[in-house]
Protein backbone atom coordinates (compact mmCIF):
# COMPACT_ATOMS: atom_id res chain seq x y z
CA UNK A 1 0.00 0.00 0.00
CA UNK A 2 1.45 3.39 -0.98
CA UNK A 3 2.50 5.88 1.69
CA UNK A 4 1.72 8.89 -0.53
CA UNK A 5 -0.97 9.15 -3.19
CA UNK A 6 -1.57 12.07 -5.53
CA UNK A 7 -2.83 13.23 -8.88
CA UNK A 8 -1.20 14.55 -12.06
CA UNK A 9 -2.18 15.11 -15.66
CA UNK A 10 1.36 15.91 -16.84
CA UNK A 11 2.45 13.40 -19.45
CA UNK A 12 -0.89 11.58 -19.32
CA UNK A 13 -3.49 11.59 -22.08
CA UNK A 14 -6.16 9.71 -20.13
CA UNK A 15 -6.91 8.15 -16.76
CA UNK A 16 -5.54 6.90 -14.45
CA UNK A 17 -4.06 10.16 -13.18
CA UNK A 18 -3.03 8.76 -9.80
CA UNK A 19 0.65 8.65 -8.85
CA UNK A 20 2.25 7.21 -5.74
CA UNK A 21 5.23 7.52 -3.42
CA UNK A 22 8.53 8.63 -5.02
CA UNK A 23 6.86 9.53 -8.33
CA UNK A 24 4.50 11.89 -6.46
CA UNK A 25 7.30 13.44 -4.40
CA UNK A 26 9.42 14.06 -7.51
CA UNK A 27 6.42 15.58 -9.35
CA UNK A 28 5.77 17.94 -6.39
CA UNK A 29 9.42 19.02 -6.41
CA UNK A 30 9.41 19.50 -10.19
CA UNK A 31 6.30 21.68 -9.90
CA UNK A 32 8.16 24.04 -7.59
CA UNK A 33 11.49 23.92 -9.43
CA UNK A 34 9.90 24.76 -12.78
CA UNK A 35 7.80 27.60 -11.35
CA UNK A 36 9.51 30.98 -11.43
CA UNK A 37 9.81 32.52 -7.94
CA UNK A 38 6.88 34.88 -7.34
CA UNK A 39 4.87 33.54 -10.28
CA UNK A 40 2.25 31.71 -8.19
CA UNK A 41 -0.67 33.89 -7.08
CA UNK A 42 -0.86 34.34 -3.28
CA UNK A 43 2.36 32.32 -2.81
CA UNK A 44 5.26 34.74 -3.35
CA UNK A 45 7.86 32.38 -1.83
CA UNK A 46 6.92 29.41 -4.03
CA UNK A 47 9.21 28.67 -6.95
CA UNK A 48 12.83 28.81 -8.02
CA UNK A 49 15.24 31.64 -8.87
CA UNK A 50 17.06 29.51 -11.45
CA UNK A 51 14.97 30.92 -14.34
CA UNK A 52 16.36 34.38 -13.52
CA UNK A 53 19.95 33.10 -13.60
CA UNK A 54 19.92 31.59 -17.10
CA UNK A 55 22.05 34.17 -18.91
CA UNK A 56 24.46 34.87 -16.02
CA UNK A 57 28.11 33.92 -16.57
CA UNK A 58 29.28 30.68 -14.98
CA UNK A 59 30.98 31.49 -11.67
CA UNK A 60 31.39 29.87 -8.27
CA UNK A 61 28.84 32.37 -6.90
CA UNK A 62 26.28 31.32 -9.49
CA UNK A 63 26.78 27.64 -8.66
CA UNK A 64 26.33 28.45 -4.96
CA UNK A 65 23.15 30.48 -5.61
CA UNK A 66 21.66 27.53 -7.50
CA UNK A 67 22.69 25.03 -4.82
CA UNK A 68 21.22 27.27 -2.09
CA UNK A 69 17.94 27.54 -4.02
CA UNK A 70 17.81 23.76 -4.48
CA UNK A 71 18.48 23.23 -0.76
CA UNK A 72 15.77 25.75 0.19
CA UNK A 73 13.13 24.01 -1.92
CA UNK A 74 14.06 20.50 -0.80
CA UNK A 75 14.26 21.49 2.88
CA UNK A 76 10.62 22.60 2.74
CA UNK A 77 9.50 19.06 1.90
CA UNK A 78 9.84 16.72 4.91
CA UNK A 79 9.52 13.63 2.68
CA UNK A 80 12.98 14.09 1.11
CA UNK A 81 16.55 15.06 1.90
CA UNK A 82 19.20 16.33 -0.44
CA UNK A 83 22.28 14.11 -0.55
CA UNK A 84 24.28 15.79 -3.33
CA UNK A 85 23.73 18.45 -5.98
CA UNK A 86 25.74 18.90 -9.17
CA UNK A 87 25.30 22.08 -11.25
CA UNK A 88 26.40 22.47 -14.88
CA UNK A 89 26.10 25.95 -16.40
CA UNK A 90 26.35 26.25 -20.19
CA UNK A 91 25.77 29.27 -22.48
CA UNK A 92 21.96 29.18 -22.46
CA UNK A 93 21.27 26.15 -20.28
CA UNK A 94 21.52 25.24 -16.62
CA UNK A 95 21.46 21.57 -15.67
CA UNK A 96 21.07 20.37 -12.10
CA UNK A 97 21.38 16.77 -10.87
CA UNK A 98 20.10 16.14 -7.35
CA UNK A 99 20.59 12.92 -5.37
CA UNK A 100 17.55 12.51 -3.11
CA UNK A 101 16.81 10.37 -0.08
CA UNK A 102 13.11 9.56 0.30
CA UNK A 103 12.84 9.60 4.08
CA UNK A 104 9.71 7.48 4.66
CA UNK A 105 10.40 5.14 1.77
CA UNK A 106 14.05 4.60 2.74
CA UNK A 107 15.19 4.75 -0.87
CA UNK A 108 17.27 7.05 -3.07
CA UNK A 109 16.86 8.41 -6.57
CA UNK A 110 18.09 11.19 -8.84
CA UNK A 111 16.15 14.24 -9.94
CA UNK A 112 17.30 15.94 -13.15
CA UNK A 113 16.44 19.56 -13.93
CA UNK A 114 17.17 21.43 -17.15
CA UNK A 115 16.49 25.11 -17.72
CA UNK A 116 16.88 26.46 -21.26
CA UNK A 117 16.46 29.90 -22.72
CA UNK A 118 14.16 29.63 -25.69
CA UNK A 119 15.46 31.50 -28.70
CA UNK A 120 12.88 32.79 -31.15
CA UNK A 121 14.20 34.08 -34.45
CA UNK A 122 12.50 36.64 -36.63
CA UNK A 123 10.55 38.42 -33.89
CA UNK A 124 10.84 42.20 -33.78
Amino acid sequence: MPNFRGFTTIGRNRAPYTINDSELIKRDLLNEFYTKLGERVMRPNFGSIIWDLLMDPSTAELDQLIKDDVAKIIDRDPRVRELKTVVVVLDQTIRVEIDLLFVYLESTDKLYLEYQRKITEGID
